[in-house]
């Protein structure tokens, strides 16, 4: 790794950080909104949270939070004024919550180059903190959507909008072939598996979730590979701005359709109201449990992040117990 300074302690217990993405592929959809909320909601459970700005081509979290102007941002480390993401933390004014932006953007930093974007995910699991909360730009780009994969917990937020839920479809499908390509590879089945996708006609393969079932008939060892490598892709869907219960009913739709497509899970997480009141802290600046604690959508980002919490927990649990047997 080509830093000034060797990679600091991981973790604030020498463990990594929980890391958990939210994309969505369309932009105005809430997610900086809702990692910014997240991130508050867990720091005010006693969690320490750093918030990153990974939107590289249009950062503004940082404006969520009354920050005109951050002193550090992503360009410091990969000008290499800075050698580790630890040293571009700035406080939000919230006890626990930090923040690393993504502002003060270097020529064409929305395009950023493979060498430097492996440095930033490399470092990710470095940093002191609990949480670690991701906020990714708009769109499907290889960039995008690598920082979505490098996230153990993977948001995809999504308006009731046509063109919100069909973006999303959009940048599930990118993600799984992108996360595809490099479990086969890691499996040495990259030119089986473009064989499979030449012949995909022929074979009756008519979705990625029969490719997946192709891959380990034919290939029953190294497919169990491919299997446990794509288990990685879990996305998990919240449907923001929500004005109804035919709209609330969305993200299991999606979810129900989007499993039987890819043929990997693919779960509703929660809804968030429509609520004014978000609206009004955003031109605050502010974030909504900050500025309107008791309102629909502070309490839902509430339950959601507890509902990820928990999840998390009993999963360690479990495996801590199967490493015990």
């Amino acid at each position: 790794m080509n830093c000034a300074t060797e990679p600091l302690p991981s973790g604030t217990d020498g463990a990594a950080p929980r890391i958990w993405a939210c994309g969505g592929g369309k932009g105005g959809v809430g997610k900086s909104a809702v990692t910014a909320n997240l991130g508050v909601a867990l720091a005010r459970a006693g969690k320490r949270c750093i918030l990153l700005d990974a939107d590289l081509g249009g950062a503004n979290l940082h404006t969520l939070f009354g920050i005109a102007q951050p002193r550090t941002s992503l360009a410091d480390l990969f000008s290499r004024q800075a050698g580790h993401l630890q040293e571009l933390t700035v406080p939000t004014g919230i006890p626990g919550l930090e923040l690393i932006s993504g502002a003060q953007p270097l020529l064409d930093m929305a395009n950023l180059p493979h060498a430097q974007k492996l440095k930033l995910l490399r470092q990710l699991s470095s940093l002191p903190a609990d949480y670690l909360l991701l906020d990714l730009g708009a769109g499907s780009s290889f960039n995008v959507v690598d920082f979505f994969l490098a996230a153990g917990t993977q948001l995809l937020v999504v308006t009731p909008l046509p063109t919100a839920v069909e973006n999303a479809y959009h940048f599930l499908k990118v993600g799984f072939f992108r996360q595809l390509k490099g479990v086969v590879r890691q499996a040495g089945l990259e030119s089986q598996t473009a064989e499979l996708l030449q012949d995909r006609r022929a074979l009756g393969i008519r979705s990625p979730g029969e490719l997946l079932a192709q891959i380990r008939r034919q290939f029953p060892q190294r497919g169990a590979m491919v299997a446990k490598g794509m288990a990685r892709f879990a996305p998990q869907i919240v449907v923001n701005q929500v004005r109804n219960e035919e709209e609330r009913q969305l993200g299991r739709q999606m979810a129900l359709a989007a499993s039987r497509y890819f043929g990997l899970p693919v779960t509703p997480l929660g809804s968030l109201p429509y609520d004014e009141r978000v609206h009004a802290a955003i031109q605050k600046r502010r974030p909504a449990l900050e500025s309107s604690p008791q309102s629909g959508f502070s309490q839902a980002i509430r339950e959601i992040g507890g509902r990820l919490h928990d999840t998390e927990e009993e999963t360690d649990e479990r495996n801590l117990s199967a490493r015990r047997l």
